[in-house]
């Protein structure tokens, strides 16, 4: 009697390359390093290595974001387990997202937003800011 393996084709973890390279840039936002990666892929300077004033992080989300690129990566998982917590909570979340699909990959997009966005200043309507403006 011949065995039949049943085979589930994998449906691949992000929509396309937009989304792919939007999750890089967000990664590398986080280390202050966004413009390594463009909305098309990689930029230039993602293939040099940061300069050591950038701190491990950096060059171990690079490394992840090559891995998330090309599906190959130097960097090993004892590694990405030394990333501050919270950059490791989120290229966790991020695999997590890429197992259940693009849908879920939007909503981890959602959510990281902001974290790799620069701060933005006080304005000057808020009521604190405007007190100490009149006070002047």
């Amino acid at each position: 009697m011949q065995k039949r393996v049943l085979v589930i084709p994998r449906t691949p973890p992000f929509r396309d390359g937009a989304q792919r390279a939007n999750a890089c840039q967000l990664l590398l936002g986080l280390v202050g390093a966004a413009e390594r990666w463009t909305p098309n892929g990689p930029a230039p300077e993602a293939r040099a290595a940061f300069d050591h004033t950038a701190g491990p992080d950096a060059q171990r989300l690079l490394a992840a974001c090559w891995a998330i690129w090309e599906g190959c990566s130097t960097l090993g998982l004892n590694e990405l387990l030394l990333l501050e917590p919270r950059r490791l909570e989120a290229v966790g979340e991020l695999l997590s997202a890429m197992a259940r699909g693009s849908t879920a990959i939007d909503a981890w997009l959602a959510r990281w937003e902001p974290v790799g966005k620069p701060a933005r200043p006080l304005l000057r309507t808020h009521p604190a800011v405007a007190r100490r403006h009149r006070r002047a």
